[in-house]
């Protein structure tokens, strides 16, 4: 049998084990290739993939070691069928992209799936030695070189028409097969999606060194390979539902392509009922579309359906409880973090105090909030030797419940605000935020002596928040006003100094929404550069995510 039938056979391995996969059927997917995973690539690639799943998402060190181990032997099984270069080709490639027309079909199959094996290696990369900025340098060593890979194939193959026609004239032995072009595709996509939504002080670094992105050519190549059907759609499609309904809500203010969604889980909900994957991502339809009691049904429905890991319900118990939150049903929202803090190891320092900001909203005289408090700083990561921003804030925000006498200023609620749910908010839950911040606003100016001994830093949030409300009202002018008001006294700030630069972003995207771009672009760009007048913030990266986005929507 020559190439092509051993590729189809090989293929036809892994979908087996995708279908098991997205059908609940997590270990019988594992155990579907295990026979195959030490000679055939697809095989391996498959073994491989779903033990990195396992290990993120139970982000058990155990978990990780082993991945790691099933990656590399992977990558041997792989790297026995890619094409092997001379000297002379060899020192060519560093001048001048690969002539893959001397590739045999098998050949370019591993050199994608090589390039697909290698992200999957530097992601767990990061997250194999936690302690050490060496396993940061590790990852974004293989990142570059599966980024070359990717590029260097897109140019020579998938980008490049002339490849194409000529090989569609070998009619069945064409070597440019569906999954070929889709893989390629789908990977060089990714890269150039990815790239696009990063700040241009990271972007500038990355593309010293080659990295480009490019927002519409990427959607649009992982949307190709979407519709493609191949073995590689379904990664496509859980990529742009991830985009659409994830990253779209969090660093940028524009409403999600709702076609593309709609598209994608209907032919996937329908080919794979119960899914708790697409089930996942149709409860975040449900979310961004502001139906938050038909998504916490849809997430309770995730629930009920057997799977083998029952880590992946930690992301319902994580979407349920901003789903309570948003709903102002704060005890609910309490008690999933509470779960998420008992139960995983994604964030245990994060979920703790999601608890105590939670909890302190519905009972602030409950007798664990200070234990819980205490227990915050006792369970922080490190990825790629970093401590996570996230956790920082986190720490730093039960450790100021300690020493203000276990009191903190609307926490739910700035939680709310810091991840970008406020918006998703039904108009009645809005108002009723409005009228919560404006009663502590009232205790603010009332209560002597006050809770902390920054009151002015609680006052500045309480305006911060009482703008972002009030513009998602409708009322932007009384939103501007608001905003001035508070940014009058950003001298004074003490030690929420965060607060002044999402206040000035906050200023930006009014401005923008009024076509006064000049006004927009200074406020926007005062909020960028703030860092230099205090060093670093906290959340500084995700206000930088948000920044960029806006200013880059902005007209010239």
């Amino acid at each position: 049998m020559g190439d092509e039938g051993n590729i189809a056979t090989s293929i036809s391995k892994a979908a087996e084990a995708r279908d098991h996969l997205l059908s609940n059927r997590l270990d019988q997917a594992r155990e579907c290739v295990t026979c195959y995973k030490d000679t055939d690539m697809y095989a391996a690639m498959a073994y491989c993939n779903i033990g990195f799943m396992q290990a993120i998402m139970t982000f058990d060190r155990e978990n990780i070691a082993q991945s790691l181990l099933d990656i590399d032997a992977a990558m041997q099984v792989i790297n026995s069928y890619r094409h092997k270069d001379g000297m002379f080709s060899y020192l060519m490639s560093y001048v001048k992209n690969r002539d893959f027309s001397t590739f045999t079909e098998r050949e370019i199959h591993a050199e994608l799936l090589y390039a697909e094996t290698l992200l999957v290696r530097a992601v767990l990369t990061f997250a194999e030695d936690q302690d050490s900025l060496v396993s940061f340098v590790k990852g974004a060593l293989k990142i570059k070189t599966c980024h070359s890979l990717y590029k260097e194939m897109y140019a020579s193959i998938s980008g490049n028409e002339a490849a194409k026609r000529a090989d569609s004239s070998k009619g069945s032995n064409k070597i440019y097969t569906d999954e070929v072009i889709g893989g390629i595709n789908m990977g060089w996509g990714a890269f150039l999606l990815g790239l696009s939504l990063l700040p241009p002080k990271i972007l500038r670094l990355l593309e010293f060194v080659g990295l480009q992105g490019d927002k519409s050519l990427g959607h649009n190549l992982i949307v190709e390979s979407e519709k493609m059907d191949i073995l590689r759609s379904f990664v496509a499609a859980s990529g742009l539902l991830n985009y659409e309904t994830i990253v779209l809500q969090f660093i940028k203010r524009e409403e999600y392509n709702s076609e593309v969604v709609d598209n994608i889980l209907s032919k996937y909900l329908e080919r794979y009922p119960g899914s708790v994957t697409f089930g996942f991502y149709d409860g975040r339809r449900a979310v961004i579309s502001g139906e938050l009691d038909k998504a916490i049904e849809l997430y309770d429905k995730c629930e009920q359906s057997p799977i083998d890991w029952i880590q992946v319900y930690h992301l319902c118990y994580w979407e349920k409880m901003w789903c309570y939150a948003m709903l102002l049903n704060w005890e609910q929202a309490a008690s999933f973090a509470n779960k998420l803090f008992k139960e995983s190891k994604w964030s245990r320092t994060l979920f703790g105090y999601q608890y105590l900001a939670f909890k302190f909203m519905s009972d602030s005289e409950s007798a664990d909030l200070e234990s819980t408090a205490t227990k915050v700083p006792k369970y922080q990561l490190k990825i790629g030797g970093k401590h996570l921003h996230i956790e920082k804030f986190a720490i730093r925000k039960a450790r100021s419940f300690l020493a203000n006498d276990k009191f903190l200023c609307l926490p739910g609620v700035e939680l709310l605000y810091v991840w970008r749910f406020i918006p998703l908010m039904s108009r009645e839950n809005k108002e009723k935020l409005l009228h919560m911040i404006e009663t502590c606003l009232k205790d603010i100016e009332n209560i002597v002596p006050y809770h902390t001994q920054h009151p002015l830093d609680d006052w500045f949030l309480c305006n911060l928040l009482l703008a972002v409300v009030t513009a998602e009202l409708g009322d932007s002018e009384h939103a501007l006003s608001l905003l001035r008001t508070a940014l009058q006294s950003e001298d004074n700030i003490q030690v929420d100094h965060f607060y002044i630069p999402y206040a000035h972003f906050e200023l930006g995207v009014l401005y923008a929404k009024k076509g006064e771009y000049s006004q927009a672009r200074a406020h926007l760009r005062y909020a960028k550069e703030f860092s230099n007048k205090v060093k670093s913030y906290s959340l500084e990266n995700r206000l930088l995510f948000r920044i960029h986005s806006t200013l880059s929507s902005l007209p010239e």
